[in-house]
């Protein structure tokens, strides 16, 4: 009987020190995976920056077409962060404090018109909620719109909120769902979807 006990402690504290060395192993290694990981994506980025510098410096012509595409063009950021987050991890933020004021109102307007490719919201008040999480991609004035920000949203639609007389954003921002947008005039907004290229209507975002 005593042998018999014997063993079964034995083989329990044989058990508990494999287990504890299992843990020290893991909790050594996992530091090491982190800093390769963050070593590579490093380097990546050091070397896309170069690349870059290279490209533009190579010829006048470069440096225009550069600047055409990144500062007047819309980026497909939202490819871009899935491919990133792929391999590396999530660019975009999960959440994000932001400093614009939050006011979800079940709905903020009365009627909704067609109006070419986009949409005429006559709103209750001078402002309105960003429909969906995403980037500023384009701050500035549309022919026949006016004041207009364009949001890329984390679903890969284009939303432009146009006629506005002022907002709280900058390029690159990344904005939040139902946090403000800013202040349109006359209690109008002109909002237009964008998917692929493609004008889309509005249902999917407004209720």
């Amino acid at each position: 009987m005593d042998n018999l006990l014997s063993e079964h402690m034995r083989r329990i504290r044989s058990k508990r020190m494999n287990f504890v060395n299992y843990k020290q192993k893991k909790q050594v290694k996992e530091p090491s995976k982190y800093i390769a990981g963050l070593f590579t994506r490093t380097l990546l980025s050091v070397i896309l920056v170069l690349l870059c510098a290279i490209f533009t410096n190579l010829s006048d012509a470069n440096l225009l077409t550069f600047k055409n595409y990144f500062f007047n063009e819309t980026l497909a950021f939202t490819k871009i962060n899935n491919l990133y987050a792929k391999y590396f991890g999530n660019i975009i933020p999960e959440k994000v404090n932001n400093s614009i004021p939050v006011s979800i109102n079940d709905k903020n307007y009365s009627t909704i018109e067609k109006e070419g490719d986009s949409f005429l919201v006559s709103l209750n008040s001078n402002t309105y909620n960003f429909l969906e999480s995403g980037v500023v991609v384009f701050l500035g004035e549309k022919e026949g719109l006016g004041r207009t920000m364009i949001i890329q949203g984390i679903d890969g639609v284009d939303i432009w909120y146009s006629n506005l007389s002022n907002y709280n954003v900058t390029m690159y921002d990344y904005v939040e769902k139902n946090s403000l947008v800013g202040e349109f005039n006359n209690q109008k907004a002109v909002l237009t979807f964008m998917e692929n290229g493609e004008y889309i209507s509005y249902e999917k975002y407004i209720q």
